[in-house]
């Protein structure tokens, strides 16, 4: 960059709107700390349902392999349909993707009358459903997480390009040119006393 003052004036604008860049970029990153650390919150709860709804999915799956025998439990499985209705949509939290899973059990065709079914049985089907519907939240929960963990580290590695490389380099050519532009006029003002002086002798 040449050193004249419009330059100067061009290069301490670009330090300034640089400057506002790296503070808007650690306010984002503070805000997408906070909603980590939400989530990581509810993470902990979802982890302590999954655990209670395990357990009690596998005793009812034991009560009903008990009542009923587990090749006749087996059979009964092999006739609940494979479930599709989970729905991904997205929304957005400071320009990073947030999943929400939106699910819908079906009925389940499941021939009672002819397989004979008990109500330990149907205990453990509405048990495992549960226990599904909680490993949905928790992968929902945990992709969240590794999104905004992602964006935080890209908003920082930003950040810290503003602030320790792009920044001092404006600065030091900020003040090479300003040193430059004072020696002129150092000189102009020597030059000037100079030819004042001579018309003065």
């Amino acid at each position: 960059m040449l050193p004249t003052k419009s330059n100067l004036i061009k290069l301490k604008k670009t330090i300034g709107l640089s400057k506002q860049g790296q503070e808007l970029l650690e306010k984002k990153k503070y805000i997408l700390i906070k909603e980590k650390e939400k989530y990581i919150l509810e993470r902990e709860k979802l982890k302590e349902q999954c655990i209670e709804v395990y357990n009690l999915a596998f005793n009812s799956l034991r009560d009903a392999n008990v009542d009923l025998g587990i090749r006749k439990v087996k059979a009964i499985s092999n006739e609940i349909q494979i479930d599709n209705n989970l729905e991904i949509k997205y929304k957005t939290v400071m320009g990073v993707d947030i999943p929400i899973t939106l699910y819908k059990e079906e009925a389940s065709s499941i021939p009672f009358g002819l397989l004979e079914t008990s109500i330990s049985l149907d205990n453990a089907i509405a048990n495992f459903r549960k226990l599904k519907e909680t490993m949905i939240k928790i992968v929902e929960n945990t992709t969240t997480i590794n999104r905004l963990e992602f964006a935080i580290q890209k908003v920082q590695k930003r950040s810290n390009s503003l602030k320790d490389v792009i920044i001092p380099n404006y600065e030091i050519e900020r003040k090479s040119i300003e040193n430059i532009l004072d020696e002129k006029d150092r000189e102009e003002f020597i030059r000037l006393k100079l030819i004042k002086s001579s018309y003065n002798s």
